[in-house]
């Protein structure tokens, strides 16, 4: 008989998508939730029937009986959190970024690999259906060596509400490329290996939503527009752009685009509904272009990946060492911006707790 994992919810925003996600699996068990909001925590605990219910986290840290927590709370509660759950030897499913910067993912790394807990960051995008056919056409060399690629996530207007900590640095770590860049950032070297990444160049902006809060007369200290080239160790390069604010077409475009000695693929998603997707391969002297009618059934999501994990004893993908090469990205992204030109990356050794200076070298 399967055992039952007993799982804790931090966060009842996107928290509560996290339950509906983690119930598609036998084995999971909503024991305890906790978020600030106590009428929020009673209503979900009601729908849910969670017979734990908690506002404070201290509280529900101490007395929630559980295997593992999801923290689905603000980016900079994310070290703190995950280091206080990883002492309670809980597992820790944690949204995204992993961190505010790479010294917070690398110190949060050596706390997993001390315990020997389960950990894994919510990069969701690897499980859709389409993304892990992409996976698996490139481990079958359909597209050849893939040494270029192009990905995105635009919005003419879809900035978070001002005021909030999506908006404060301080809170958030940064805009638009730490809050959805890291998706596509995670979701392209996946895809292909995960390369590690040696230079970047970049630009940051905020033009567009400096401009609407100042007129609301509201704190907002990040950018509203991020773009990068990332050269990588196999020689292989990414253009990244993502934007909450972009004077563009009016719907929200995801994009994916790579190119390998074989064939290429594109893949982009309308406002979360429409996804149009092509192959381009050369067959018998002639390009030709090829549109998938359906995909192969995703057998797991992010959540029933985390409780198969722990089931399983073995690391779940996304894991630390994923987060940590990501945050050295996004911090080279910033860097280069602050800078104003190309920044080298400093290896980080993946077996030290934590590095000997820097991550990112001007």
């Amino acid at each position: 008989m399967q055992r039952e994992i007993r799982l804790g919810i931090v966060g009842l925003g996107v928290g509560r998508w996290h339950i509906e996600q983690y119930l598609k699996h036998p084995a999971a068990r909503i024991q305890a939730i906790c978020d600030r909001d106590q009428a929020l925590a009673r209503k979900v605990a009601e729908e849910f029937d969670v017979p734990q219910v908690f506002s404070d986290f201290e509280e529900f840290e101490a007395l929630a009986e559980i295997d593992a927590a999801t923290l689905a709370v603000p980016n900079f509660l994310h070290r703190p959190m995950t280091l206080a759950c990883l002492d309670r030897g809980l597992h820790v499913l944690c949204e995204k970024p992993m961190a505010m910067d790479t010294a917070e993912a690398l110190e949060m790394r050596a706390r997993v690999r001390k315990t020997g807990l389960k950990f894994m960051i919510h990069y969701n995008q690897r499980f859709r259906p389409e993304h892990q056919y992409f996976k698996k056409l490139i481990e079958d060399g359909e597209l050849g060596d893939v040494y270029y690629g192009s990905a995105g996530w635009r919005r003419m207007r879809g900035m978070p509400r001002f005021g909030g900590w999506f908006s404060q640095k301080k809170m958030s770590g940064g805009g638009p490329l730490i809050d959805l860049g890291v998706h596509m950032l995670d979701l392209s070297r996946w895809l292909v290996g995960s390369p590690k990444a040696v230079t970047v160049s970049a630009s940051t902006y905020s033009h567009i939503a400096q401009s609407i809060a100042r007129a609301e007369e509201k704190e907002f200290d990040v950018e509203d527009l991020a773009s990068a080239l990332i050269r990588f160790d196999n020689g292989s390069s990414l253009v990244l752009e993502v934007s909450w604010a972009l004077n563009f077409e009016e719907r929200e475009k995801v994009y994916l685009e790579l190119s390998g000695t074989k064939g290429g693929l594109s893949n982009v998603t309308y406002d979360y509904k429409e996804t149009n997707t092509c192959i381009f391969r050369e067959e018998n002297g002639a390009m030709v272009k090829s549109v998938p009618l359906k995909y192969p059934p995703t057998f797991e999501n992010a959540q029933q990946h985390f409780i198969n994990c722990i089931l399983e004893d073995r690391q779940p993908g996304p894991g630390a060492d994923d987060g940590v090469e990501t945050m050295r990205i996004l911090d080279a992204i910033y860097e280069s911006a602050r800078i104003g030109r190309e920044v080298e990356l400093r290896s980080v050794d993946l077996s030290a707790p934590l590095p000997e200076g820097p991550a990112v070298a001007p």
